[in-house]
């Protein structure tokens, strides 16, 4: 898929010196933007110092970065609304949600991804 490629391509380029993708997951980002939230459709990855997304809406790119040391929780929950599979992780005080959408590696995956690198304490783990 050619926003699969774009978006492991883009964060390629942003990794630090030494930093590796461990798992990469397609999902869809609600991003605040003023008083609305606007679904960005990416990719989100767990390195070994943090969660990356990227999208590209209209050609524009959009970046989010989360270090795993702002991280207060980490949870899936099922969606009420839109259904499906979602991440929650609290950023510094903010929500930050992810829809999963298959076509990277499997939620499981990319969960036990994050949990195997050690950087998020055991109980803001909620999966």
């Amino acid at each position: 898929m050619k926003e699969i490629a774009e978006g492991k391509a883009a964060l390629d380029v942003r990794l630090e010196p030494n930093e590796e993708i461990r798992s990469i997951i397609l999902c869809a980002y609600n991003a605040r933007l003023s008083a609305r939230y606007t679904p960005y459709r990416g990719v989100l990855a767990a390195t070994d110092r943090r969660l990356m997304f990227y999208s590209s809406l209209f050609g524009a790119p959009f970046h989010l970065d989360i270090r795993y040391d702002t991280i207060s929780s980490f949870r899936r929950e099922k969606g009420l609304i839109t259904g499906g599979d979602h991440l929650v992780v609290m950023n510094d005080g903010d929500r930050e949600a992810f829809q999963y959408f298959s076509g990277c590696d499997p939620l499981e995956t990319f969960i036990e991804s994050v949990r195997k690198l050690r950087k998020l304490p055991e109980d803001i783990m909620h999966v």
